[in-house]
Order: structure tokens, then sequence, then C-alpha cells
């Protein structure tokens, strides 16, 4: 503790006249001159705005330091106060603004400040998060808590709640390894309740094997003297151990509203191949047990992908060999360090990065879930810490500036660097290596418009190529030349809408993921691309849940209700004759605003579940009151 750490700062933002004020309050025993105040926000003020109360000495994207004025002194009790009318966008949540703050001192040392969450127009506040709640069952509905809801029910009785699920002695080898995987994932994710699964006495289900049915099928036959649970395979199982665990338990917490039937039928299947989940583990960093209570939320929810986006311009989270730096310093953020404090961040050294054996042990939980792991390495542009931490990767004779859509300057690998391409062997190498998916997702997103246009290497390689250097060209021969690189490593390449223009990639094998909204997903189809949709209004769950300020979460894309989730129809707009280029949907979840305790699980339940239901059911199978009884009874997780 020292003198100068009773600092706080307070931030509002003046919606009519579009500026932002930041107040700092020196509440300690001594004057501060000469010292420098850093912030990390989400917003990020122009680097060529005029400033009132400070000068703009440094910024990254949302870090920005503000000097104090010449022979300025805040004294003990007074206010030192900053204005700025240039922001990167209108905000609209107080998670906007700033996030975390320290001082500069003359002598070079740094002091944490304490940050009050950013007002509107003057006015008090605090936060109000939203929240679900506990609904009734609608009258008629179904007595089954299941969530995928299933294709087709016809049942009728109470079984005894109390009792759990046992498997037949003489059950094929893929539903014993189901039911081995269902057994323990349950207890992971209801610890401390009574076993749902067990070996013992409990409610005998009998497993058999039928090859015609769907991948991921099954069949459910109650008769009072026990369960049959008819399969393909492994998957079909899962699913069908996972249906049952979910009414068992609706059945011991409310035996009112729900039931584990004695006679009838039940037969489900997927309606979508990929059924998906993104998580964004660049902005923050997330542990190896946060992620692996992620994946066991995915599986309960009966989704089968997991999207890892693995870098950023904020850092680097994959240890590749023989390139040391990316985990020494690009993985890192702190003062002195490549990357300065980002996202709520202290000044202290904070980060960190996944070994080998950590991917290793993240496929291996995967698989016994069902649930593959889609590796993203986002190029050629959001790289600005790869840039940083390999300079040489630079074309040394590039003037001028161009920046990204979040601020980042000169943020995308060159094509026309040899280094790039020895850099990025080395990277799907370790890729192919750790990640058994077809699949290798590659980025390709938000490249800004006049990339490479103050390169003369990368001039000079597109007036050799097409006669003239143009951003977007380059950038399709850049992601082809990936695209050939991970053909000749076996794999399939996936990327973002943005990888389709300026020629876009050879057709054969990619899987473009549609984020903006649906009718861009459908104009990737007519160009002949697979297509998963993530539209942001529907499948972003970074995006905040209502339009009131106290609120979190962003807004770029308005808000995503979880009835906006729920009732989303996933290619409902697709005339018939591109259905079939349609494998699946995915939700996003993008991490600037998630260094705030507690906010992952706001923002990602029960929305999760809502998404999950569109991508495994038929839309008539549907009903969102239904939806909202059940939802509570859903696992969930949170970064700690």
């Amino acid at each position: 503790m020292t003198t100068h750490d009773a600092c706080r700062l307070y931030s509002d933002w003046n919606e009519k006249d579009g500026v932002i004020e930041l107040t700092l309050q020196n509440t300690g025993p001594v004057a501060l001159s000469g010292a420098k105040l850093a912030t990390t926000s989400l917003f990020r003020i122009h680097p060529e705005c005029e400033i009132e109360g400070a000068t703009l000495c440094g910024q990254l994207s949302n870090y920005h330091v503000f000097a104090q004025p010449k022979d300025a002194q805040l004294r003990p009790g007074e206010r030192w106060v900053i204005r700025a009318n240039r922001l990167s966008h209108v905000l609209r949540h107080y998670t906007y603004g700033v996030k975390s703050a320290f001082m500069v001192l003359e002598d070079g040392s740094t002091v944490p400040v304490a940050v009050e969450p950013m007002t509107r127009n003057g006015l008090t506040g605090a936060p109000r998060w939203e929240t679900t709640g506990r609904h009734s069952l609608p009258e008629g509905a179904e007595p089954l808590s299941v969530i995928p809801a299933v294709l087709h029910a016809d049942v009728e009785g109470f079984r005894d709640p109390l009792l759990p699920l046992v498997i037949s002695a003489d059950a094929p080898l893929p539903a014993q390894k189901a039911f081995s995987a269902v057994r323990a994932l349950a207890a992971r994710l209801f610890a401390g309740d009574e076993p749902l699964y067990c070996h013992g006495e409990g409610h005998a289900v009998a497993a058999e094997s039928d090859p015609a049915l769907p991948d991921g099928a099954y069949r459910i036959a109650f008769a009072p003297a026990g369960i049959t649970l008819t399969a393909a395979g492994e998957d079909g199982f899962r699913h069908g151990l996972v249906t049952l665990g979910q009414m068992l338990r609706g059945a011991r917490l409310r035996p009112g509203d729900f039931a584990l039937p004695e006679t009838g039928t039940i037969d489900d299947s997927p309606r979508f191949g990929w059924r998906g989940a993104h998580l964004d583990v660049a902005r923050q960093f997330y542990a190896m047990q946060d992620i692996i209570d992620f994946l066991d939320c995915l599986a309960w929810n009966k989704l089968n992908r997991f999207h890892m986006h693995l870098n950023d311009d904020e850092a680097w989270r994959l240890e590749i060999p023989g390139w040391p730096a990316l985990t020494e310093k690009a993985a890192f953020r702190g003062v002195g360090e490549i990357l300065p404090p980002l996202l709520g961040a202290p000044a202290e050294r904070t980060g960190g990065f996944y070994t080998g054996d950590d991917i290793r042990a993240l496929v291996d939980h995967g698989a016994a879930l069902g649930i593959e792991i889609i590796p993203e390495i986002d190029v050629p542009g959001h790289c600005h810490c790869v840039l940083e931490a390999h300079p040489e990767l630079r074309d040394s004779g590039e003037t001028g500036i161009y920046r990204s859509i979040q601020y980042f300057p000169n943020n995308a690998l060159n094509p026309a660097v040899e280094a790039t391409w020895d850099f990025l062997g080395n990277v799907f190498d370790t890729l192919v290596e750790l990640f058994p998916s077809r699949y290798i997702h590659v980025g390709g997103d938000e490249l800004a418009d006049g990339a490479w246009m103050g390169s003369p290497k990368a001039i000079a390689l597109g007036e050799r190529l097409y006669g003239k250097a143009e951003t977007f060209t380059l950038q399709s021969h850049f992601l082809k030349r990936v695209q050939a690189m991970l053909r000749e490593r076996g794999r399939d390449t996936a990327a973002w809408e943005e990888a389709a223009l300026g020629g876009g990639l050879e057709i054969d094998g990619v899987l473009l993921m549609a984020w903006k909204e649906s009718k861009s997903g459908r104009a990737l189809a007519e160009q002949g691309y697979q297509v998963v949709l993530t539209p942001a209004q529907h499948y972003y769950f970074d995006i905040a849940r209502s339009t009131e300020w106290w609120e979190p979460g962003a807004s770029w894309a308005g808000t995503v209700q979880l009835s906006d989730t729920y009732h989303y129809d996933p290619g409902s707009d697709w005339p018939e004759a591109l259905r079939a280029q349609l494998a699946g949907v995915q939700s996003c979840l993008w991490s600037e605003n998630l260094s705030m305790p507690g906010l992952f699980r706001h923002l990602v339940f029960p929305r999760l579940s809502a998404m999950a239901e569109g991508a495994w059911c038929a839309s008539e199978r549907k009903d969102f009151e239904r939806f909202l009884a059940i939802q509570d009874l859903m696992p969930t997780s949170a970064k700690s």
C-alpha cells in the first residue's frame, strides 16, 4: 500500500453530445504531479481526437494513457477531469466503460486505481442484470424435462425417481462406453446430488444396436419391466442416456411437473450435424478447468463442436515448438510487455497459454463426450501480437498506417514476406499434430481495407499476380495458399464469411461461418460453399440481453434476448435447393467484456440451451413456454 493508491476513477457517457468524461479523484494524502492515468475499456478514443484536460500520450486499441497538463497538480480531495468526443462507437451499456486503471508516477512505478461503473447522462445507478427465473410448465405439455426437445414422444406413467439408471451387463461396447462417459459427466455437473447413473440396483436400461438409425439418433422404449435404448453407435447411445438422465433429474427435483415414463416410446435424432459453440480464449485467458466445465455443459445440451479461438490482436494462446516468443511474450500483457494491459488487465504481467499436453487433454475430454474441438488461428488480420513478438514477419520497407476496426495498427501477416509461410507451416504442423478435427479454422475476418497498401513487397506481389495491388485480392491469394498448406496436411479449411472476398477460396472442402446475418450465409451457399450459421443477432452471446444501460454486454448487433435466440429458425429463409449446404449452427462468445466475475455465466446461460434446441430439433417441436419451464434445470459453468 502506497500513499498514492487511494485514487478513484468515475466515468460518464454524455449520450446527447457524444462525450466521454473521466474523473479521477485523489482521495489520498499526497498531491500528484507529472503523473499519467492509464485505462483499459471497450470504447476507443480516436487517435486524432482533441482531448480536454489531458494529453493522450499513449494508445493501443482500447488502452489509453493520459498525461496531466504541464505543471498541473492533483491535490488531496481534488478531481482531474478528462473529456473526449471522438469515440469508436456509440456506448449502449455500462460495460463499455473503463474496466481497469492505474497511475504511472513520475518515477515510472504504477499504483492501481479503483474504478466505478460508467454512468450515462450523469444519472446514478448500479448494474441490474436480467434474470430468467423459474417458469411453470404450460398446461398440456409433455412431462419430459428434456432440452433439446425430442423429435417424437408418446409416453405415459411415472417411474420411481429415486432409483438411478443402470446399464445392462450385456450391453454392446459402444453403449457401455457411452454409459461410463455420461455417468462421469453427470457426476461432475451435479456434484453433491444423488447419482443419476450407477452400477447396481436401479432402472434397468437394456441397449440394442440398430445400424439403420441415423448418426446420433436413438430410440427409447419404456415398459414396466425396463427401458430399452437403441442406437447405431456411441453417439446415439450417449444422446439417449443424456435424455434419460435429464428426465430422471427433472422427476426428482420437480415431481409435480416431470416424470421418467413408465410406458411408451421416444424417437429422436439431430437436425444438424454441426451443433457448435465458439469461445474466444485470446481476449481473456481461460484456465483448463474452465474449458473442461464448458465442454461438459455443451455435452449435456447435445452439442458436438467446440470452436477454440486461439489468437487475436490481444494475445496468442498456443505453444508452437520453435517459436518461443509467442508464449513468452505474446501470451502476456502488462506494463513493459510487448502488449500493454488490455480489456480489464492490471498493470502487472498477466495472461497464459496452452501447452501441447493441455490441448491433448482437452481433445481427449471432448472426444469422450462426442465433441470435436476445432482450432482457430486467425489470419491474416488480427495478428498484432504475432508481429510484435516477431517483427521479422513485417515488410521493413512498409510505410503508412492502416487500422483494424479495433484500432490495431498494421496488424496483418504479409503474404509477400516469405518468413510468413515458414511461420504458418510450423503453426499448421502443430495444429495437425494436436487436433484430429477435419477442419482447421483460419479466420479470414475483419481485414482492414487498405491493409498492405504501404508495403512495397505486397504491392509488387499484387502487380505480378493481378496487374494491380488490392487488399482483398491479396487476401484471397493468402487464404488460397493457406488452404493448399492444409490440404497437404490432410485437412479441410474453415473460415469466417469474409474469406469469400476478393476471389475467395477453392470451394471444395471449405466451410464458411456466416456471422453477420442469415442472408449472408445464403449468399455464401449460392456461391457453392458449405455454411455454418452463427448470426450475431441471435447466436452471439457477448451481445447484451436487453437495451437497459445497466445490463452488461456489447450492443453492435443490437440486443440478443433469450427469445431472439430461441425463435431463430436456421435456414428458414433459404430456398430448398440450398438447404443441403447448411452444415449447421453455432453460438459465439467473444471475451472482450469477460474480465468481470460472473459475467460468463450470465451471458451464456440459458441462451446456450436455446441455441442447442434450434440446432437439434425440428422447428415444429419447439415451444418457448415449455423451454422456459425446463431451462433452470440445465447446468451452468462460470469462468473463475
